[in-house]
Order: structure tokens, then sequence, then C-alpha cells
């Protein structure tokens, strides 16, 4: 069997050993330790700080990391973008935009995502400079609303205040410039509705022409204007239409006065042309009509023609030289009636030269004659029998003698002539004298004529007129109507233009149809 040994003996720990008493006995046991004292507790100042401390640490590590959660919540990419979109939109002018694609939009829009982000930032500050920049080009062009617009951008991203002062007073002016433009053009849009376009002051055309004198490129102003004008126009083809081309031709000069580019302007011109050329042709066909009465003796029917074409053209001057003419004819024929005692007559003639042509020489002299004529028939004896009628056929015969033919009054070979013809108009004998009478007027026409003694071929003419009608008597007329043309040509040449307007007014007296008369005319009125 196995022995079985007794357990060892317990040795007795460091604690016992200290508890046993080396001198032989242990110690009394010692005092409990007293509990450690309650910790302090901090002050409000101190408890602050740490606060403080704590909240400065906690933004320290923020602005550590906020570049990276930028770069994880908002890809670089993306900002990008957006920036690049904003500076595009700026540099378009397009500097806010209510569905969000303007300029200001975008850069806030960068903001949102990085609020410190520096090129967003000074990218608003361009858009503000941008904003004063267009609000001041608006008010130049005189656009308001443009101009607040841009204001109150510009007010908006705190903009200078000088700056905003200065065009807000501008603005103000340009708004207050604006209603009484609005006032105008509704003024000038009503005129136009009623159909008062050219009435002054308040037409329509000079309410829009106000309106463009203050505002020049105003389109409201512009296109009222225009439409003004296209009526205008509308009214001078329908004044067309009824053969009114005075009319006509004064409302398109108006329209080609305010607007010469009027896009309806060429065809109405054209029209007017057209019937321009038609009346000028009827016009010389008038011309001519007249002179040719005026040749053959008929000095009212051209008188009347061209009276007629003065009313259509007042500014004529062939007319109104035409209408000179055939009162010169009347007054001359009214010195043949008077030579012949035909007072009633004669004075008819000078009132109608009178009514045409107030002025004319011919007129005077025509007036001389007849009182001349008048005082010489209250000398002559009534002749009643045979022997008055063989007398008469005697005196007529030394006046032709004489070369009395026509004149003087009473006493020439005519009047002689006429006095018998009243007693016995039938006899042979005064067939014989008569024609005797013709013979030397002829005969003394020709001779004047040739020897250049003008104003007894005037005479003679005369004398011959009274025997034969006016328009056989047309060759002669021409003949010697330029021949007192060349003698004023000469005249005129040698600076004597009191000889040269008498030679032109005794033309006008034998031929007023002559075509040299208005050349003439007008050689000594630029030589006076």
């Amino acid at each position: 069997m196995t022995e079985r040994r007794p357990p060892p003996a317990a040795t007795p720990s460091l604690g016992a050993l200290d508890d046993l008493d080396l001198d032989g006995g242990r110690d009394p046991p010692a005092a409990p330790p007293s509990s450690p004292p309650p910790p302090r507790r901090l002050g409000p100042w101190l408890a602050l700080a740490v606060a403080i401390l704590a909240l400065a640490g906690l933004a320290l590590g923020l602005a550590h990391w906020r570049e990276s959660l930028s770069r994880t919540l908002v890809p670089p990419s993306d900002l990008h973008q957006l920036l690049a979109e904003a500076q595009s939109a700026l540099a378009r002018g397009e500097l806010s935009n209510p569905d969000g694609s303007g300029a200001r939009e975008r850069f806030n829009a960068v903001l949102a995502r990085d609020p410190d982000h520096a090129g967003a930032r000074s990218g608003l500050v361009a858009v503000r400079d941008a904003a004063l920049l267009q609000a001041r080009t608006a008010l130049a062009a005189g656009d308001a609303t443009t101009a607040r617009a841009r204001v109150e951008l510009a007010r908006s991203l705190a903009a200078p205040a000088a700056d905003l002062e200065a065009i807000d007073h501008d603005l103000q002016q340009l708004e207050s410039a604006e209603a009484d433009l609005a006032g105008l053009l509704t003024r000038a849009e009503a005129a136009r509705a009623a159909g008062r376009l050219e009435e002054l002051p308040d037409g329509a055309l000079a309410l829009y022409a106000e309106a463009l004198a203050r505002w020049p490129e105003n389109a409201l102003a512009l296109q009222g204007r225009r439409q003004a004008l296209t009526e205008l126009l509308r009214r001078a083809e329908v004044a067309l239409d009824h053969d009114d081309l005075a009319t006509a031709q004064a409302l398109v000069a108006r329209v080609v006065a305010d607007d010469p580019s009027h896009l309806d302007l060429p065809a109405v011109r054209a029209r007017l042309g057209e019937a321009q050329s038609r009346q000028a042709g009827r016009r010389e066909a008038a011309l001519a009509a007249a002179a040719a009465a005026l040749r053959r003796g008929q000095p009212e029917t051209a008188g009347a023609a061209y009276r007629e074409l003065l009313a259509a053209d007042p500014e004529s001057l062939e007319a109104r030289a035409g209408l000179d003419d055939a009162a010169a004819a009347l007054a001359a024929r009214a010195g043949r009636q008077a030579a012949d005692f035909d007072f009633t007559a004669a004075e008819a003639s000078l009132e109608l030269a009178r009514d045409w042509s107030p002025d004319l020489p011919a007129i005077a002299v025509a007036e001389r004659a007849l009182s001349a004529a008048r005082a010489r028939a209250e000398t002559l004896p009534a002749p009643s029998d045979p022997d008055d009628f063989a007398r008469l056929l005697r005196q007529a015969g030394e006046a032709m003698r004489r070369g009395d033919l026509i004149d003087p009054p009473g006493d020439s070979a005519w009047d002689r002539l006429r006095a018998a013809a009243a007693i016995a108009p039938d006899d042979p004998s005064l067939a014989a004298a008569t024609g005797e009478y013709d013979r030397r007027a002829r005969a003394c026409f020709e001779d004047a004529l040739a020897s250049n003694r003008l104003s007894r071929a005037q005479a003679c003419l005369d004398a011959m007129a009274a025997r034969v009608p006016g328009e056989g008597l047309a060759d002669e007329r021409r003949r010697l109507g330029n021949r007192w043309l060349a003698f004023a040509e000469e005249r005129l040449g040698a600076g004597e233009l009191a000889l040269a307007r008498r030679a032109l007014v005794s033309a006008e007296q034998v031929d007023p149809g002559n075509p040299g008369l208005a050349s003439m005319r007008e050689r000594l009125r630029k030589a006076l």
C-alpha cells in the first residue's frame, strides 16, 4: 500500500508576516482609511470657455473635412459644369432668367453646393456690374422697362449706392418722358383711326412726327406713321382713279418727304408717272389746238382753251403766254373795230382782253385808239344822198393815193368806203373802189416788209384785215411777227432793251401764236 503523507504546512503570506509582532506580539489593528474628498465643481465662465473650445474644434474639423465632403456629395465635374454654364450665360448677357438659366441663378446654384466657392462669388459681382452696364445702355436707347429690370437686379446684388442713385435719377426722367410719349401715341392712333391724317397740329402724321422728334427710334411711332402713310397712298390711288393728278401728286410727295423707302411707294409712283405722261400728252394737244385757233383768228376759242389749261396747272408758262397772246389779238381786233366805228364790238373785245391779261400793253394801245375813234366819229356828218356817195368815193380814192388806207380814223380810205357802202352797197363803182383798196393794201404790205419798215407793214396788214377774215392772213401775220422778233433780237443784242420790248409787243399784237414769243419774253425778263 502506498504510504499516505500529511499535507504540507501552510506558508504564511507577506500580509500575515506584516501582522506578526516580531517583538513577540501583534500591533493593534490600524484605523480604516478616510474617504476621498468630493470633486470640485467648475464655474460658469469656465464651462462657457470649454464649450467655445469644443465648438471651435468642431469647426476646425469640419473645415478640414469640408473639401472632402463636398467632393463626396457633389462631384467636381458637376460644379465645373454649373460654373461654365454660368460664365457662358454671363458672356451672352443673360444675367437673370425666370427659368433658372440666367447667370445669377447658375452662380447661386454653385454657391448652394459650395458656399465658399470663390469663382461663383466673383461671378455674381460680374453679374452685378453687367446689370449696371445694361441699365445704362438701355437708358441710352430709351428702353425704360429693361433699364428698370437691370437696376433692380443690380440692387439685389448689392450694387454701390452711388451708381444706383445716378441711374435711378436718369431712369425716372426717362419713365416720365415715356409716359408723355404714350399719351402722344394714343392721340396719334385716335387721329389715324378717325381718318385725320394731315391736319395740323393734331393730325396723326403731325403727332407721329412730334413723337419721333423726341424719340427717333420708337417702334410704335414708326409703325403708326407707316400705317398713316399707307392710307395716304391709298387716297392717292383713289385720286388717280378720278384723274385728279394734282391731289395724287401732293399725297405722294408727302409720303416721299416722310418715308422715301415706304414699301408701297414705288407702285403708286409708277402709276402716277403713267398718268402724268398721259396728262402731258393731252396738255400738248390742247396747247397745239389753242395755238391753231389763234392763228385762224379765233382768239375767244384759243383763250378759253388756255384758261382751262391754267386751271389745271396754274404754273404752266405756255398756257399763260398763250392767254396773253389771245388777249393781244383781242386788243388788236378792238383797235380795228374802233377804226370801223364799231364801238360796241370794240368795247366787248377790250373787256375780254382785260379779263384775261389786265396788264397787257396792247390793251392800253387799243383803249387810246378807241377814244380817238369816238372823238372822230362825233365830227363826221351822216351820209344820206347820192351826192354824198360820190363824194365819199372821191375822198376814198384821195386817201388811197396818200396811203391812208386805215388811218387816221374817219379820214382813211376804209372809213370812206364803209360810209359809201352804207348808201349804195351794190353800186359797181363801190366794188371797183374796194378792189383798188385791196390791191393797194397788199402792195403796201409787201413793199413795207421788203424794205423792213415794220410799223408801215403792220398798218398795211391792218388795212388788209379790215377786208379779209383773220384766218385768211395767217401767213402774212407770221411773216411780220417773225420780222418783229428778229428786230427785237437785234435790239436786245445791242442793249437797247426798250426798243426790244416794243418790238416784242408788236410781234404779240400781229401774231399772238408765234412760237418764238415765249423765249424772247424770257430773255427780256432776264435782261431787265
